[in-house]
């Protein structure tokens, strides 16, 4: 099971700590003056299990301190002895200035107390924001394609068919310890985790406060009430985790996900941060030396009882303050008694048997007991990279993308492991792409006066520059994209050089890279052979190969990516689809505009062939098809209808419904 779940579940103590480099290097792509974000949850811990969303903590530029006489009066005062145990209310001084708070449309509420901040505030005005966010997710909205945004709990959850999911999170921080979590610092503990180092750690780290109010025994949150989030501190103890901790964690979301939330009457009852919390009881509880590859079960084991234990209490205490009553109202009498029946019979009974039963390690069972890795495997770092679901910052439009220099002074940083510096060097290769496609270059007929040429041939060495940078960020997407900048530019034996070498990258052995709605598993990497010993970035642009999209916005807009032939009128995203499918349209078109007659006619074919070719199960099939469309409708082909049906039937398949798509 320890090398199961190592191999091909969760990953090696290795790829685990590769990941969170991923997470480390996206959250300083992410954060301004004004705006910290940090991720959080499973996968910034270092998991990432089918499912997982990725969570974004985003604090905002004011903090709170606790009530007491020293508080200055431009700070907000944290009151705690009028609101339920595990949250917060947050009062505002006298003469407190509210031009301090940089959010617009906050909500305060006066009662005989005084001004408090309701869990209510920006949540109306966040609303409107992130739905017009999700714009950048979905490029078909004019089209009805089901991007969802949805408000949970204290979350922003938005997501795209399934493929991206994201939930943001706007806290406050409250930078000194709260009283009422000071137990934890100080209580005894027999085996000494945390460690003193870890304690002194999280103080530092400090808590936040998240707007969601308790609700006892009423279906409405308390509007006054914020709770308390350990998030940060969370994520350090995880990150100290042995891998023997790490993957009883995996376990038990496993266990959560697809076993109890199986069935009917338990499906979303219990939550993974319940999970959470029971481990960190159990460490405390268990000598660190137990926590072996060969106790991994019997520490799973452990867990499972004590769920069973605060089940049948109908108590989950909150790890740092114990007060707290975590599944308080969660469920009813009658299903907390069926629930913990269920979690009892499983422990005298069949609790193996249904673990192996869960999608995630039914394989188990047809594999040898000593599994071995491949003698031949890809490395553990090129694992992460194809593995890894990790969106790119430019889908957030309310982030300040950082400059060249941010990511140049941490790759010559001595202190930053090599690792990191890697990723580093690829977040640098993708801002090249991001600032190339957001040159706002003239178009070359428009080139006539003396000023309008100095102009446009600045902007194209501008864009020139950061397009031969960004080459390097794999074998072929680079070469394209200079491909199309040529083409922008009437270019055409350039680009004819370029398509040329692009087909010649094609026919090598490539290794995908994660792109929307295709994200390989470490089982499905384990069965690739190994790729040839090169340093990493030499691999990056010899090896992998992976699909870029662009979003549209103010600061790109006119953009030599959304040029009207490269793209759809009225869509908002430029996304390459099969790299085999976007060469042969962009052979296509430049043989169009060299009124090359018969070679068109062979290319349009060629075309055909390729989307033929590609599977009809996800997003690049629809581009692939909407190429072909447009190629045939620029030509007058007779079969365009033939691709519009085949189009139309990939979108029902995505289960869209209307009289568009009829």
């Amino acid at each position: 099971m320890y090398q199961y779940l190592s191999d091909v579940v969760v990953g090696s103590e290795k790829v685990v700590k590769y990941r969170r480099y991923f997470y480390k290097c996206f959250d300083g792509c992410l954060n301004t003056d004004k705006l910290r974000v940090i991720s959080s949850g499973s996968k910034a811990e270092g998991l990432d299990l089918p499912g997982s969303d990725l969570d974004l903590m985003c604090l905002l530029d004011f903090f709170v301190e606790e009530n007491n006489e020293n508080t200055k009066k431009n700070r907000m005062c944290l009151d705690t002895e009028n609101s339920s145990p595990g949250f917060a209310c947050i009062k505002i001084p006298h003469g407190y200035g509210l031009e301090n708070i940089s959010c617009k449309n906050i909500s305060i509420t006066n009662t005989g107390s005084g001004l408090f901040l309701t869990n209510d505030f920006g949540k109306q005005n966040m609303s409107k924001t992130m739905s017009k966010k999700m714009s950048t997710f979905n490029d078909l909205s004019k089209r009805k394609l089901p991007a969802t945004f949805t408000i949970q709990g204290p979350a922003f959850s938005t997501s795209f068919q399934d493929f991206y999911n994201y939930d943001f999170v706007f806290c406050i921080s409250c930078r000194a310890w709260p009283s009422v979590a000071k137990r934890w610092l100080y209580r005894s503990r027999s085996h000494e985790w945390p460690s003193f180092e870890l304690i002194t750690m999280a103080i530092d780290e400090g808590v936040l406060l998240v707007p969601v109010g308790s609700k006892s025994n009423s279906t409405e949150d308390n509007s006054l009430e914020w709770r308390f989030s350990f998030s940060l501190v969370e994520k350090l103890l995880v990150h100290s985790f042995n891998h023997c901790q790490l993957l009883c964690y995996a376990l038990l979301k496993i266990f959560l996900k697809e076993i109890i939330d199986n069935v009917d009457i338990f499906n979303k009852v219990l939550c993974s941060y319940y999970m959470k919390t029971i481990l960190f009881w159990v460490l405390e509880e268990v000598d660190h030396t137990y926590w072996t590859q060969v106790n991994l079960l019997r520490c799973f084991l452990l867990c499972m009882q004590r769920l069973h234990y605060f089940i049948g209490c109908n108590y989950i205490p909150n790890y740092f303050i114990p007060e707290h009553n975590m599944i308080e109202g969660r469920m009813s009498e009658q299903l907390r008694k069926k629930l913990e029946v269920y979690i009892a019979e499983l422990l005298v009974g069949d609790l193996w048997n249904a673990l192996l039963s869960s999608s995630s390690l039914n394989d188990l069972r047809y594999n040898l007991c000593n599994i071995s890795k491949p003698l031949n495997g890809i490395s553990e770092f090129d694992k992460t990279l194809m593995t890894i679901d990790l969106p790119d910052v430019t889908l957030f439009s309310f982030v300040v993308k950082r400059s060249l220099s941010f990511f140049v002074y941490r790759i010559r940083n001595e202190h930053c492991p090599s690792h990191l510096k890697n990723i580093y060097a690829m977040a640098l290769l993708d801002l090249c792409k991001c600032l190339a496609t957001s040159v706002k270059k003239l178009s070359v007929d428009s080139v006539s006066k003396c000023s309008s040429n100095k102009q446009y041939y600045s902007q194209y060495k501008q864009c020139l520059f950061y397009l031969l940078l960004n080459l390097n960020i794999d074998a072929v997407s680079g070469w394209l994209l200079l491909g199309k900048f040529f083409y922008n530019c009437q270019e055409y034996d350039k680009m004819s050089e370029v398509l040329l070498l692009s087909e010649k990258i094609l026919t090598l052995e490539l290794y995908d890279l994660p792109c929307l709605g295709y994200v390989p598993t470490l089982k499905q990497i384990n069965c690739k052979t190994s790729i040839q010993s090169k340093p990493f970035l030499k691999r990056l642009r010899h090896t992998f190969i992976k699909t870029p999209v662009f979003y549209k916005g103010k600061h790109n807009d006119d953009s030599f990516v959304f040029h009207k032939d490269l793209t759809h009128s009225g869509w908002r995203v430029v996304h390459f689809g099969s790299q085999e499918v976007h060469l042969r349209y962009l052979v296509f078109l430049k043989l169009y505009k060299q009124k090359h007659t018969e070679r068109m006619d062979s290319a349009l074919l060629l075309l055909k062939e390729a989307v033929g070719k590609t599977p009809r199960s996800n997003v690049s099939s629809v581009i692939n098809y909407s190429y072909l469309l447009k190629a045939q409708l620029l030509i007058g082909d007779d079969d365009y209808l033939t691709t519009i049906r085949g189009l139309f039937s990939i979108l029902h398949s995505f289960g869209l419904k209307g009289p568009w798509f009829s």
